[in-house]
């Protein structure tokens, strides 16, 4: 077999794959009709930024905890063989912050509904 019909074959295994990956969605917003809604709203932007500063901040805390940790799993290691440092030093994980931007949006949409705004779901035609 040629290398050629190796890349078309790698190609199209690829499209099909990404093709797979189902529908996807546009959102519209409609806002209220009244001045009340518009500033019950304005209230969820505002809590949906201060939402976002939190779990930037979060994130942060988290690097620079696993980043510590990291450090001290090194520091561990020095002079030991591999054998004694598996037993007596602890490999840190990653505390990923499990979608706190997306509960975010999440709370926003809720908010904005909440507020009596609508949203819209759109299937997108590609």
């Amino acid at each position: 077999m040629s290398i050629t019909f190796h890349w078309r074959a790698a190609l199209l295994l690829a499209a099909g794959l990404l093709g797979g990956c189902g529908p996807s969605y546009t959102y519209r917003y409609s806002p209220p009709p009244s001045q009340h809604g518009m500033q019950c709203i304005s209230a969820c932007s505002q809590q949906r930024n201060y939402c976002g500063q939190l779990a930037r901040m979060q994130d942060n805390a988290n690097q620079a905890l696993y980043q510590s940790e990291m450090r001290s799993y090194q520091y561990c290691q020095q002079g030991k063989s591999k054998k004694d440092a598996r037993r007596s030093c602890y490999y840190p994980s990653y505390p990923y912050s499990a979608g706190l931007s997306s509960d975010c949006g999440r709370e926003y949409d809720q908010c904005y509904q909440g507020c009596g705004g609508t949203i819209h779901r759109i299937l997108n035609k590609d």
